[in-house]
């Protein structure tokens, strides 16, 4: 799936959820809040109906209509009261509101219930007549405090918005999550199929090239005899030449050898043995052509270690690098370290040559690609090859300063 697409059927998506999840959260605190309004508005009728036939039996009584209300005093959520006769003049009054008494007869609407904005918030006003006698008329006018109706809205409005904002932040994860693991699919995804195009480039070449070995090889091997025949035959003058020839017939047969062997199946023999061992038998093997090798190399770390592998194959690829090492340092020491971790053994082969050219490092275990005059490509390939069949792997590391660390990781031991 392209990036493009991705993004759209992950994303929107998304986008279109939390859209929806306001909306309906939106929706259902409106409907919440006209649901308690009208809740407390038949309350406070309800309320109006208890006061008033309070109130009319204390004037049927001869109380006087400005001390009656204040038998009332102690009621929280009334914020005012007042009692009018049938012209609308006030007979008694009492509020909260410092003396003052937020009363207009034109704003009363029909149903004489309406809600006014002031300093201690939303007020729902009842404007109600009633007879306590026949023939009399008074109006009751109450101020209910809508403040824990506000408050509610409030707190619901900041707990929508610290669920949202929890939505929004987890989907963020999660989409940020899903975006990881493509990416990393995707990444693993060209990497599988660069890796299957490298092996059907290699299988075509190792086609061609055994191919090739098979026909020089019969060729070759009658040159070498002919050589062979000349030497006995030619005169004295002539046998170097003739000499120099089988030697070059010989170095091309190597070549064909190297090939064939770089480009064969390997087929793993394992056992476990301690890594000082194929040391030493690598080092036995280098004496006989570099002699400083016994002197230059030095295994500072992980004699004992336990490796589990093919000692031959394993003791070929110590065998590559440690010759390429010793090439690269010159006249310094070869160092060699291998330690037991959690995901099998660790082997390093440091150098304190030049180092790798950052332009070349992702090629350098490329088949057939060589940095050196001489070189064929065949060295660093087949110990690639010979540690992914082990189940490891192996990479360079080479500071901008110099040196170059081959690292080894086998599993097991």
């Amino acid at each position: 799936m392209k990036k493009k697409d991705f993004l759209l059927f992950f994303f929107l998506p998304f986008l279109g959820t939390a859209l929806i999840f306001f909306v309906v959260s939106f929706l259902n605190r409106a409907y919440v809040q006209k649901s308690v309004e009208a809740l407390t508005r038949e309350q406070l009728q309800a309320a109006a109906e208890i006061l008033k036939a309070d109130i009319g039996h204390f004037l049927r009584e001869g109380a006087p209509s400005g001390s009656i209300l204040e038998l009332y005093a102690t009621e929280e959520n009334i914020y005012f009261m007042a009692l009018l006769d049938k012209d609308g003049n006030v007979l008694g009054w009492r509020s909260k509101f410092e003396g003052y008494l937020p009363l207009s007869l034109r704003d009363v609407p029909a149903g004489g219930s309406w809600v006014i904005d002031s300093p201690a918030g939303k007020i729902l006003n009842l404007y109600a007549p009633f007879s306590p006698n026949p023939g009399e008329s008074y109006f009751l006018y109450l101020g209910y405090s809508l403040g824990s109706l506000e408050e509610m809205a409030a707190r619901s409005k900041r707990n929508f918005l610290l669920l949202f904002g929890i939505v929004a932040v987890s989907g963020g994860f999660i989409f940020r999550g899903v975006y990881m693991l493509h990416s990393r699919f995707e990444a693993k995804k060209a990497e599988v199929e660069e890796t299957r195009a490298e092996r059907e480039r290699f299988r075509e070449i190792s086609a061609f090239t055994s191919g090739v070995a098979h026909e020089i090889k019969n060729p070759l091997n009658s040159l070498s005899l002919l050589c062979e025949l000349l030497l006995a035959r030619v005169p004295p003058e002539l046998r170097e030449d003739v000499s120099l020839g089988k030697a070059e017939v010989r170095k091309i047969s190597d070549i064909l050898d190297k090939f064939s062997d770089a480009l064969k199946p390997l087929h793993l023999n394992k056992e476990t043995f301690p890594f000082g061992d194929i040391v030493l038998r690598v080092l036995e093997s280098l004496t006989a052509d570099r002699p400083e090798a016994s002197s230059r190399v030095r295994l500072v770390r992980g004699t004992e270690v336990r490796v589990n592998a093919d000692r031959g194959l394993l003791s070929q690829v110590l065998l590559n690098l440690i010759k390429n090492a010793l090439e690269a340092s010159r006249e310094a020491k070869v160092i060699l370290e291998a330690e037991k971790g959690k995901k099998g053994v660790r082997i390093v082969v440091k150098d304190s040559g030049p180092g790798v050219p950052a332009g070349i490092l992702d090629r350098i275990f490329e088949p057939f690609f060589s940095t050196k005059e001489n070189g064929m490509g065949i060295g660093l390939f087949l110990s690639r090859k010979i540690v992914e069949a082990h189940g490891g792997r192996i990479e360079v590391r080479s500071p901008a300063g110099g040196g170059a660390s081959f690292i080894i990781q086998v599993p097991g031991g």
